[in-house]
């Protein structure tokens, strides 16, 4: 009660003002981004065409197949996106991530009503994080994930869990598609506390899909430690 009274009076005596344009509003005043800026950006956002989609991955079928889920094994059973990555998806996770703008982070929960009405149709037993380097947590503090995981933990009643613990200290981004799979193989492994211990249905949420490799990994470690189905919502699908 006392944290969320001293954030309203530092929100009235310091307003957080659109971090593109430094205008303020009330809508800046939850995202750091104003309206007028947001339906200006939003204009070029990328939309979905009318064809096929595979009900796992959410790659376009091709002859009614899937290219990406057939050239490999997939372990989670759902993938859920909230935005296609456009060039404003981009923009913002990189002034989120480097320009120390966490409340752009808030975007993200716009549209996420709308996936919420398939995930409420499953229990999950909780909801899987995943680990950061700790020179990443040192620079960014807060995940660009808080703000949906914390609206999720909220509206499905469940908890968040760290399962994995971090065993290499390289990044993904800059490698290949194909040495991201193989790095991923060897990046985690699962701590002793979760070790065969895991029952029912896990939501694994992070930022990005782009090969889908660290996901994949994940999703697989979790499985062999028990879980029965593995679903993955991320705030941003690219193309594969």
């Amino acid at each position: 009660m006392i944290q969320k009274f001293v954030i309203l009076v530092l929100d009235y005596l310091f307003p957080i003002s659109c971090n593109f344009c430094g205008e303020f509003d009330l809508f800046s005043s939850k995202l750091s981004l104003c309206k007028q800026c947001y339906k200006e950006r939003n204009k070029e956002k990328a939309v979905l065409l009318d064809t096929s989609y595979c009900d796992v991955c959410k790659t376009e079928l091709i002859n009614e197949e899937c290219n990406y889920c057939n050239s490999r094994n997939i372990f989670f059973s759902q993938l859920n996106y909230i935005h296609i990555r456009g060039e404003f998806e981009k923009e913002i996770i990189q002034r989120i991530k480097f320009g120390n703008a966490p409340y752009l982070s808030n975007y993200f929960r716009l549209g996420l009503r709308k996936v919420m009405r398939g995930l409420n149709k499953k229990r999950y037993t909780a909801i899987v994080s995943i680990p950061s380097n700790k020179s990443t947590i040192r620079k960014r503090p807060i995940p660009v994930c808080k703000p949906v995981t914390d609206f999720l933990i909220h509206h499905l009643r469940i908890k968040t869990i760290i399962p994995f613990e971090k065993k290499s200290k390289e990044l993904q981004s800059g490698k290949s598609f194909r040495d991201r799979f193989i790095h991923a193989q060897s990046a985690f492994s699962i701590k002793e506390f979760y070790d065969n211990k895991l029952k029912g249905n896990y939501l694994l949420v992070d930022d990005v899909f782009t090969t889908g490799a660290t996901i994949n990994e994940m999703a697989k470690i979790l499985l062999m430690n028990g879980a029965n189905e593995v679903d993955v919502l991320v705030l941003v699908k690219g193309k594969i």
